[in-house]
Order: C-alpha cells, then structure tokens, then sequence
C-alpha cells in the first residue's frame, strides 16, 4: 500500500505557506539578503520575494539567462564547462531575479576558475583564490550596505555583513547574522587539535592563516551587533553558548532539502554489492583519515567506498589509500542524487559542521547514514535513520558499516526511515520558520 506520509506532508506544507502569507500582511517587513552562494539565503530570499517582504538580494555572480550567457552555452567546448561549473548557479524565480544585485562578477569567475586549477598548481593558485575571495567578499558587502537603509531587516552571510547591519540598524532596523558553521572559536580549537593528530592529513584542512588579517574580530563584531543569529543545529548553537554569546540571540532552524532532486529511485535495488558513498570536500575537517581507515577495516571484496567532492591540497595525504576509494570531482545536484540512489550507505564522520547538507539529501533519496554529533546529529535518530557515532572513531565507522553489510533488511528499513525523517525537512519549512523568527525580532 502505498504511503500517506508524502501526501500528508504536501497538504500541511500548503497550509503553513497559506499561514506565512497571512501573517506577513499584517507586518511590514522589508528584508534586504546578503549571500554567499548559500543554499539556505537563496531559499530564504525566494520565499521573501514571493511574500513581497524581500527589498534586494545581493550575492556573487548568477547566471541570469542574458544574451551573452545564452552565447556561452551554445559554444562547443566553453558551453558545456559553463553549465557544470558557473551556468548552474540560476535563478529561474522571476520575481527573485528581478531583486538579485551581483557584485564582484569578474573576481567571482577568476576564483572559481583557480579552484578548479591542477593540484599541482595549489602551491600558486591557492594564494591567487585567497586574494580574489577577499575581493568578492569586500565587494558583496559594500553593495549590501548601499542597500541596507532601504529595509527594516538585514540577514547576511557571516563576513559580508558588518556594515549593512550598521546601516539598518542606525535607521531602526535589526540585524540577523547567518553563520553556517559552528563558531570560529570552536572552528580554531578544532583544527588546531587536528594538526597535533593527524599531521599527514594537515595539508586538506586549510588552516586560519589564510583569513584575511582582522577577520576573526570581524565576526567577532558581527556577532554583537546581530539582533539575532541563525545557525543550523544544536551542536552549532552551543558553540555559540561555550563563546558566550547571549542564548536569547541563538535560533537554531535546521535548513532543508529539494525532495523533487533528491529522492528514492522507486525500484528496489538489488544486493549485487555493498556501496558505500561520501559527499563533502576531501578534508580533515570532514573526518576524512577517520573514514579512511575505517573503512580501509571493514572492507570486503564486494563493497566499495566512492568519495564525491573537491580535493583539498594536493592530494598527498589520500596515496596511501588510493587501492581503498574512488574519487568523483564535484556533481551537480541530480547526478549526485543518482549516485546516492545506486548506493548502499552514506557515511560523514565530520568533527565541525553546521548541519551538513548533504546528510539530508541522502537521506532524502532512501539512504541509511553514518554520521557524528557534530552537526548531523539533530536529523538522525540513531538505531532509526543510521548510527550518531563519536568523533574520530575509525573502529566505530568500520562496526556499523558491518552491521550494514550483514543485515540487508537492516539496511533498507533504516534507508525507509531515514527518506520519511526527511520530508519533516523541506526548503519552504525552513524559510517559513525563519521568517517568523524575523517577524518576532521585528515586534520585539
């Protein structure tokens, strides 16, 4: 029989939307969204747009469909390096792209473009990244600030918005920081325990001394002048609360997923092998030499670990291990869906994290996971949806794994779980939590 859950969901997902544009009609909000290429802002930003609360949304290039863009993607070989790389980053949302202010275009391209230099060249090429980051940063944020005195509410990536928030607020408005990671002073701690630990790996944690000179104490400001601080779990907020920052300020709302991308196939997959699947930046921050060896222990003839992101460094700390894993470059979203679909397991041991996406986009598709507290540990109920294990626990990575292996119905029931704890998490549910908070600060 076929579940109710979807349904049920798409119907309270229509009255919460009736409900988030009543109650905007009785508020005046103007909300100007500085951005970063965040998922969670540019939700945020349509779902303003279309309640006619959003006054500007600033951010780094956007493939707006313009003529020259609709040139580039005609062209043979540049045309179909642009759709992997800057033509995905599209707003279809009229009502959004009509409110979208770009800044810093040309630095924006030249960043990526060394991002995806040979890692022979991260020696030269991650300076030149630093430099052009920097400048896209600054000139994100001088837009956002030109903007700020037209809205009563400023939200903006952490980094960019320093002086929007004095601007609005100065005119009466409130300010509200999103930071997507836990706090830089746990960030810092952190790292700095991970080098003593595991100095091989050290080269794929790129450590603080690439923050342009003055940036801690930037957040720092940043932190006191918000009205209100969104972060995207309970490990992320106590981060805040161990940094001393007032606990009234803190609102955790977990971000959400696209349940049209990510998905179950619908066609049950068949035990030919045990697949086991990472999605992330390859780096220490992630847990990647915990994953390593632990899956490096479990391994089986009949299993295989696929790592799926960009390579952090020059790939010197992964040769050990390169007989246990295959590496896949970043994927656009639907093919990274697939992958999730055609897999047996997804596995993000990662020590610092705000959420971690990418655990809910798996779990979207019908995967069990294996994840730590450390930011996932919020969507996954451990023994239901996947396993919540200790940080830098290579022998409880390889434990769960086989208890994957040898269960088969183990494994599909928690992949059912976990796809059912998912549709609590849409995209619209995030924006509509967010929105209240926002609309709360403004009557406060």
């Amino acid at each position: 029989m076929r579940s109710l859950a979807p349904l049920l969901f798409t119907a309270a997902l229509m009255n919460a939307r009736t409900e988030a544009t009543s109650l905007l009609a009785a508020h005046t909000l103007k909300t100007l969204v500085i951005s970063f290429n965040a998922p969670e802002l540019n939700y945020l930003a349509g779902h303003l747009a279309h309640c006619e609360a959003l006054t500007g949304f600033v951010r780094p290039y956007v493939n707006k469909g313009r003529p020259w863009e609709r040139i580039i993607e005609r062209l043979p070989l540049a045309g179909s390096v642009y759709a992997r790389t800057f033509g995905r980053r599209r707003i279809d949302d009229p009502q959004l792209l009509a409110l979208t202010r770009e800044a810093a275009v040309l630095p924006d391209f030249c960043a990526a473009l060394l991002l995806r230099a040979p890692t022979w060249l991260d020696a030269l090429s991650r300076p030149g990244t630093q430099f052009l980051d920097e400048s896209v940063r600054k000139a994100v944020a001088r837009r956002g600030a030109a903007l700020a005195s037209e809205a009563n509410c400023v939200v903006a990536f952490h980094g960019f918005a320093r002086d929007a928030f004095k601007v609005c607020q100065r005119n009466g408005g409130h300010a509200v920081l999103n930071y997507p990671i836990a706090h830089h002073k746990t960030h810092r701690k952190m790292w700095a325990e991970e080098v003593e630990r595991e100095p091989a790996f050290a080269s794929t944690w790129v450590g603080f001394d690439h923050w342009p000179e003055g940036f801690e104490a930037q957040l720092d400001e940043e932190i006191a002048l918000a009205d209100g601080i969104l972060v995207g779990s309970s490990y992320a907020r106590d981060s805040f609360i161990d940094a001393l920052v007032p606990v009234r300020k803190i609102h955790s709302i977990a971000y959400g997923v696209d349940l049209d991308v990510f998905s179950p196939s619908g066609i049950e997959r068949d035990r030919n092998g045990f697949d086991v699947i990472y999605a992330g930046q390859l780096s220490q921050r992630k847990g990647l030499s915990y994953l390593l060896r632990g899956y490096r222990k479990f391994q089986r003839r009949d299993t295989r670990l696929t790592l799926v992101g960009a390579l952090i460094g020059n790939g010197a700390p992964l040769v050990p291990y390169r007989d246990v894993f295959r590496h896949v470059p970043h994927l656009p979203r639907p093919a990274l869906a697939q992958m999730y679909r055609q897999s047996s397991v997804f596995v993000f041991p990662t020590l610092i994290e705000g959420m971690g996406l990418v655990v809910l986009e798996a779990m979207a598709c019908g995967l069990p996971v294996i994840v730590t507290g450390h930011g996932p540990g919020d969507l996954v109920r451990d023994g239901i949806d996947g396993f919540v294990i200790p940080i830098r626990n290579e022998d409880a990575i390889a434990q769960k794994l086989e208890l994957l292996y040898d269960d088969a119905e183990l494994c599909r029931q928690m992949g059912q779980n976990a796809r059912a704890r998912a549709l609590q998490y849409h995209w619209d549910v995030y924006a509509q939590k967010v929105t209240r908070c926002l609309l709360a600060l403004g009557d406060a």
